[in-house]
């Protein structure tokens, strides 16, 4: 370091100047013998309260150049200079004023330089130490993708959102968006941007290197309740009635819980005058061949153990068919307000595989948080517009139909809740 170079200069010249001088006895000699002693503790001292100002610069750096990013309006370099500011601690250094500077719509920088008073190292003419502070931020727009991968416990270098074969892709009005990379193998998704925390490839308007995205839904898990214990007959169910049977533990008119496997046929609409709620517990959601189902104002949650797979089960290939479209709760006092479709997050046996025959409307939330779904059907929006899939992992095979053609409008009018925050993270 700089200092430490003056240092070991000035201690030469004081010995030079020594050897020089014969006109001095023992006390001389013995001041010699102090000098270099004195100069190596007091540069370990002085260098010791530089390094702790430095720490707390680089402290109040990290908290200033959070504030700017997370404020991102065209002040945002004056709000990072006055939270580093307040919380700078001078422990008797002086700080410059903070230089903050935008690389990109998405990379902050930041840096300071300051000193520290030397006291013992001023006896050989070095009065202060200079200190220097730097720090880099990413941030991240506010989510509102309609195709969201979590892929829980991976690196960002594994591909969790991947379209294969040749789907035919309307993303329009919405984002997709991974916690780790995701890869469109030159697909035009048309998606308003193609956002991973890894790396986005092939993609429209990729954006690579993001933040994580917090899972803001696991939390509605504390709403499921549960009523069938270890029973579980399973229920046959066409949605134009009202479920019912030995699997069936009705708690009120808008609540029901299926003990076991609900295995939908026929074609028919549940539409209830009032939102309600349909638990599935330990078991999957089966659709017969030819099944044309539809659910509004319905919120449908998956709970149970492990021991039993929890699932969304289309026919598989060789011409069978099955449609299934979701309306969610509608009403805002509802915890379940706009959630179409909810897997409890403590699942793990919830792996699906979607064949070409599958048909998969919804609007609002659909939550399969551990799950990897692979398909060759098709999903898309319903009626109002405005979807969100959460899954661990999704990939596409086959001439697959991928339509979500969402606005903002539609998205409050239906009450489905995504990250509004900024995500802000440093980075070195």
């Amino acid at each position: 370091m700089p200092f430490l170079a003056g240092v070991h200069n000035a201690v030469l010249e004081l010995i030079w100047r020594f050897r020089c001088d014969s006109s001095a006895s023992i006390a001389p000699m013995a001041a010699l013998v102090l000098i270099p002693i004195l100069s190596a503790a007091g540069a370990a001292v002085d260098y010791s309260r530089a390094n702790n100002f430095r720490t707390a610069m680089q402290t109040a750096l990290d908290a200033g150049l959070i504030a700017g990013a997370k404020d991102g309006t065209a002040s945002w370099t004056q709000v990072a200079t006055n939270v580093f500011n307040t919380n700078l601690k001078a422990r008797g250094g002086t700080a410059d004023n903070p230089s903050f500077t935008k690389d990109s719509d998405v990379v902050f920088k930041g840096t300071v330089t300051g000193s520290m008073p030397t006291s013992v190292l001023g006896i050989i003419k070095i009065s202060s130490i200079p200190v220097k502070a730097t720090a880099s931020a990413t941030a991240s727009d506010a989510d509102d993708s309609c195709i969201l991968t979590l892929d829980h416990g991976q690196p960002t270098s594994h591909v969790a959102l991947l379209f294969n074969g040749a789907p035919v892709i309307n993303l329009s009005g919405c984002s997709i968006r991974t916690n780790t990379s995701l890869d469109c193998n030159g697909h035009d998704t048309q998606a308003m941007k193609s956002i991973a925390a890894g790396s986005a490839t092939d993609c429209s308007k990729p954006k690579s290197n993001a933040p994580l995205v917090p899972d803001i839904y696991k939390d509605l898990a504390s709403n499921i309740t549960t009523k069938c214990g270890t029973s579980r007959p399973g229920v046959s169910w066409t949605p134009g009635t009202t479920p019912s049977g030995a699997g069936v533990m009705k708690v009120s008119d808008t609540e029901y819980h299926i003990c076991g496997d609900l295995n939908l046929s026929g074609t028919g609409s549940f539409a209830p005058t009032s939102d309600t709620l349909i638990v599935i517990e330990n078991g999957s959601l089966n659709l017969a061949d030819n099944t044309v189902a539809a659910m509004s104002k319905t919120t449908v949650v998956m709970t149970g153990s492990n021991s039993y797979p929890s699932a969304i089960n289309f026919p598989q290939g060789n011409g069978k068919t099955a449609s299934l479209t979701l309306s969610p709760s509608v009403d805002s006092a509802n915890p379940w307000h706009g959630v179409a479709l909810f897997q409890d997050p403590k699942l793990t046996n919830t792996d699906n595989k979607w064949g070409p025959g599958a048909d998969f409307n919804a609007d609002g939330l659909v939550y399969l948080p551990n799950s990897n779904i692979v398909t060759d059907g098709n999903t898309s929006s319903s009626n109002s517009k405005c979807s969100k899939f959460v899954m661990n992992s999704f990939t596409t095979n086959g001439s697959v139909n991928l339509d979500f053609d969402q606005s903002v409008l539609s998205c409050a009018q239906i009450g489905l809740k995504q990250w509004a925050g900024i995500i802000v993270r440093l980075i070195k």
